[in-house]
């Protein structure tokens, strides 16, 4: 069953393992209270079997990268679809964050700190790796903030620079599978574009004016590993608005094309066009009824979402007690609800960033909100990364992804003189501070 499939691996140190006299390994990292024996059961699991001629070590099973996660060589499972998260996020120089290192990342990631620690600017971070590629990276990343985006000039960029200083070089990088990902941006003074291909005079002219008078942003994105490719760039701004220049290194004009990430917070969850969109392309795949599925964790209700069309203007509608209402009437919980639910099954196979996840549910409600993000990520093979204030959050997390605690990963962001840190907590040292009472946030 194991021999031959998946290299050895050494017998794991952590959790409390279990050998049994054929030399299946069975690994548990918790016990639960079965009310009915009057004692606590491992929640045991198989993970492989003990090599005999080689003390210390198995073969692993799946279930042993399920929940340890990487090869002894750091390379993730083959074929699982998992080996395209990001693992580990170094941040550098970007909005708040002078120096951050989170690692050890999984499917669904929560951040939590005091105000102003940097939560927001993490995620923004990993968007912007994602979405560099996209002429109005800058300006989305503005729009999160609710700021409005300038028509021209470097002030649409310097926001984004610690302390709003562009002699500081942004530098995200990100360990991804097999692959290091790598992007900086930094101020060039000396860099004025060259404006060929039938581009206007007079239109040429004034970004090589606002790049001799400002300067230009210089960019550069690298990935390291199962590939090799770069790319290296200009932003200029002018009354024209921003010019990209941009080459990669194998001389071709198709660019690589990363994960798709998605962001999600308060100012994006509405009922808009996006997500009139995202329900018709869901109801066009047959995903409908698992969408209503969804909601009636929340709402038993429930019985029907629909889109309908009244005087030309198309709305969501929610059929409740054999009602038709608008969804806006079904609260802020519902409509956040099944906002984050289309955005992971848009996001398949992708990353999805959700800043202050709570805001419009209320505390009962928390435990099922994880348990429905935990489903649906695993269905669509989505990374979930989201930030809290709230400890009965957090609970509740710890709670809805108690069938699958390997795939969760928590982190309280904060300083330790004066640099700030990600101080991580395992599912069960979370869970165990929390029963104690335990201040985590």
């Amino acid at each position: 069953m194991y021999v031959g499939r998946y290299e050895p691996v050494a017998i794991p140190k952590d959790g409390k393992l279990h050998i049994q006299k054929n030399g299946y390994v069975y690994w548990s990292n918790a016990s639960k209270w079965d009310n009915e024996k009057k004692q606590s059961i491992d929640n045991r699991v198989s993970i492989g079997k003990i090599i005999p001629d080689q003390p210390g070590m198995m073969f692993p099973n799946k279930k042993y990268f399920d929940i340890f996660g990487l090869y002894p060589d750091g390379r993730k499972e083959r074929g699982t679809g998992m080996e395209k998260i990001l693992r580990n996020l170094n941040i550098e120089n970007f909005r708040g964050i002078h120096k951050l290192t989170i690692k050890d990342m999984r499917r669904l990631v929560l951040l939590s700190g005091n105000n102003n620690v940097g939560k927001s600017s993490v995620l923004e971070a990993v968007f912007l790796m994602m979405d560099h590629l996209s002429p109005e990276s800058f300006s989305r990343m503005n729009g999160f903030r609710g700021l409005s985006t300038p028509t021209n000039g470097v002030n649409l960029w310097e926001p984004l620079f610690y302390q709003m200083d562009p002699n500081n070089t942004i530098m995200i990088q990100a360990d991804r599978g097999e692959d290091t990902l790598t992007l900086s941006y930094k101020k060039d003074e000396n860099y004025i574009p060259a404006m060929n291909g039938g581009v206007p005079k007079d239109v040429a002219g004034s970004f090589q004016s606002s790049a001799k008078r400002d300067y230009t942003l210089k960019f550069d994105f690298r990935i390291e590993g199962s590939v090799d490719y770069s790319e290296i760039g200009h932003y200029t701004t002018s009354e024209n608005g921003t010019l990209r220049e941009i080459a990669n290194d194998n001389g071709d004009k198709q660019l690589m094309q990363l994960t798709y990430a998605s962001f999600v917070n308060n100012n994006f969850v509405r009922t808009d066009r996006a997500i009139l969109d995202r329900m018709g392309k869901a109801e066009i795949n047959g995903e409908k009824q698992k969408i209503i599925g969804f909601l009636q964790r929340i709402d038993p209700s429930i019985s029907d979402v629909v889109t309908l069309s009244i005087n030309g203007i198309s709305q969501l509608y929610i059929k409740t007690h054999n009602k038709l209402l608008p969804i806006q009437f079904s609260g802020d919980g519902i409509n956040k609800l099944l906002y984050i639910v289309l955005s992971i099954m848009d996001a398949k196979n992708g990353i999805l960033l959700i800043d202050e996840i709570d805001t419009g549910f209320h505390y009962s409600m928390y435990k099922d909100l994880w348990r429905i993000v935990s489903d649906v990520s695993r269905d669509y093979n989505c990374q979930v990364i989201a930030t809290t204030h709230s400890y009965e959050n957090i609970i509740g997390a710890v709670e809805g992804v108690e069938d699958h605690p390997e795939e969760f990963s928590f982190y309280r962001l904060g300083y330790d003189k004066d640099e700030l840190k990600s101080f991580r907590s395992s599912y069960d040292l979370l869970k165990s501070a929390l029963r104690s009472d335990m201040e985590v946030r």
